[in-house]
């Protein structure tokens, strides 16, 4: 299964918003509402939304300016969630996130609008980096 979110502007170089996205830390601040997070090393974070189970996720691999790839720590739910960076000016970067996950067809039923939504506030929140 695979989702694409949509494309946000960023009021920051493609530098300093990779060096962001590349800190745990900063995902907290990404966020939805409500979500319980929990930094657990410097490329591993724990995250939990509403009813849904505890999600972990590492920082897996990097391409300076380019993107980032977080991948889910667990085997029993197996994706990836990369952030594209694309370079507007000096001074604005585009971010676009794409999910790539492997469901049974029931399991993706039930999980592609909550992670639409998911996407979608994550990507609306990078104005607050």
């Amino acid at each position: 299964m695979e989702i694409n979110s949509s494309t946000a502007t960023v009021d920051q170089s493609t530098e300093m918003l990779f060096s962001k996205l590349s800190q745990v830390d900063t995902y907290q601040q990404l966020m939805p509402e409500g979500a319980a997070f929990t930094a657990i090393s410097d490329n591993q974070f724990r995250f939990k939304l509403g009813g849904m189970p505890e999600i972990d996720l590492t920082i897996s691999e990097k391409q300076p300016n380019e993107s980032i790839v977080l991948k889910s720590s667990s085997d029993k739910i197996s994706f990836s969630l990369l952030g594209q960076l694309t370079e507007v000016s000096a001074y604005q970067t585009d971010i676009q996130l794409h999910f790539e996950g492997d469901f049974n067809p029931m399991m993706a039923m039930m999980v592609k609008k909550p992670l639409t939504q998911f996407m979608e506030s994550l990507v609306s929140n990078m104005h607050k980096l």
